[in-house]
């Protein structure tokens, strides 16, 4: 598997040779690509142009197989957009459909027209505010995985704002016919915050004439790493990775939902996570912050399920279901948190819940784990192992005594 710095460097060499061999052409002059990388692995390649009042882009997204997305941007003569289409193609996947949507646009209403899988459906939407188109994707669980910043330079708001201006937008996402409220912060002539589902916020980096030339999604759940290169076909690099994901090389699911069953003295423990991949991310301090209830694991919650009361750490747990979170502090320690929530998203943290916080022991390894895992042992008594890179935490779980 090509891994994202290799990838960057040959998108750099062959969109200077396209450039090269395409002197004068304005769909080369005015075009780019952006790439995308988690980890050390590209997820997403997207190449585009503009000629006029026409945006023509292709996407490559990698998860949990490779979809290749072309898209299409029509623009009224003040810079609006008037129609988009969107084609969605699996080419290493079969657990996305393929599909056509197209938006047309007016000041105050879109028309939405999807046409997917032999199902057809049109709709209307009523807006108080002209809409902005945006491309996010991702599938399944990983949606939001890329927002285009390609579309954002069409956002007259955007180019007209000024330091320290906080821009609210609707927007409509050009893949799923989905509305949203988007915030925009200018922090200075060369950064602007673009807001990811009000939870985090992506930074991206301009240049001294507006354009976006990187991204770091590094604070949102999904961080990821956005560089922006020289124009290069998408379309041989997507078959390249349709053929590793049909080899069994493919960067697959970016956090497989994993269920660890166990017992604990005859009884029964489930514990149900998701497991993201290391990919040589550094993960104490940076995917795991210090300081932050981290949701341990990927996507939504973490659950324990138990059907007998259980000692975690010298702490009664009454049976039945909670969602599981961590806190990792800079000076090594860390607490358990058992939470009476559950089936919410990893990121719908309520400390109102808590049940208990329970001191972790904490260990480590001379070769990194890649896949995080959570695991419970029996013994006298068992132990709760969480484990991911170098790190064991670790407490001692066991059939709470009958009172």
């Amino acid at each position: 598997m090509m891994t994202g710095k290799a990838m960057i460097l040959v998108l750099s060499a062959a969109g200077a040779l396209a450039l090269a061999r395409g002197a004068g052409n304005p769909v080369m002059d005015r075009g780019g690509t952006f790439v995308t990388l988690l980890g050390r692995d590209t997820v997403v390649v997207e190449s585009f142009t503009r000629i006029g009042n026409k945006l023509d882009g292709n996407l490559v997204v990698r998860v949990p197989g490779t979809v290749l997305i072309h898209y299409v941007v029509d623009l009224a003569a003040d810079g609006t957009p008037s129609r988009s289409v969107v084609d969605v193609t699996p080419m290493g996947t079969s657990e996305v459909a393929k599909r056509r949507v197209t938006i047309d646009y007016a000041r105050d209403s879109v028309v939405v027209d999807v046409d997917s899988a032999g199902h057809h459906s049109r709709g209307h939407a009523a807006l108080k505010q002209p809409s902005y188109p945006q491309l996010m994707t991702g599938f399944g669980p990983s949606y939001g995985l890329y927002a285009s910043p390609v579309l954002y330079e069409l956002y007259a708001p955007l180019a007209r704002a000024a330091v320290g201006d906080t821009l609210r937008l609707t927007t409509i996402d050009i893949v799923h016919g989905r509305t949203f409220k988007r915030v925009f912060v200018k922090r200075s002539p060369r950064e602007l915050d673009a807001d990811f589902f009000g939870i985090a916020a992506t930074h991206l980096t301009l240049d001294g004439a507006g354009r976006i030339t990187a991204g770091d999604a590094s604070e949102t759940t999904e961080q990821t790493q956005m560089t922006r290169t020289a124009f290069v076909d998408v379309a041989p690099i997507a078959r390249r990775f349709a053929a590793e994901d049909h080899a069994g090389k493919g960067v697959g699911a970016v956090s497989p939902e994993v269920v660890a069953r166990a017992r604990l003295g005859g009884a029964p423990v489930v514990v149900t996570y998701s497991s993201p991949r290391r990919r040589d991310r550094v993960l104490l301090g940076k995917v795991i912050p210090y300081g932050s209830v981290w949701r341990t694991g990927a996507n939504a919650a973490t659950t324990l399920f138990f059907d007998n009361d259980l000692d975690i750490g010298g702490k009664r747990i009454p049976a039945g279901v909670y969602s599981l979170w961590t806190l990792p502090r800079s000076d090594g320690s860390v607490e358990l948190i058992v939470n009476s929530q559950h089936g919410q998203w990893g990121t719908d943290y309520d400390a109102s819940h808590d049940v208990a916080h329970i001191p972790m022991s904490v260990a480590t390894v001379p070769s990194p784990q890649e896949d995080f895992a959570i695991a419970v042992a029996d013994g006298t008594p068992g132990r709760l192992r969480i484990s991911w890179g170098k790190f064991i935490w670790s407490v001692p779980v066991s059939v709470a005594k009958k009172q």
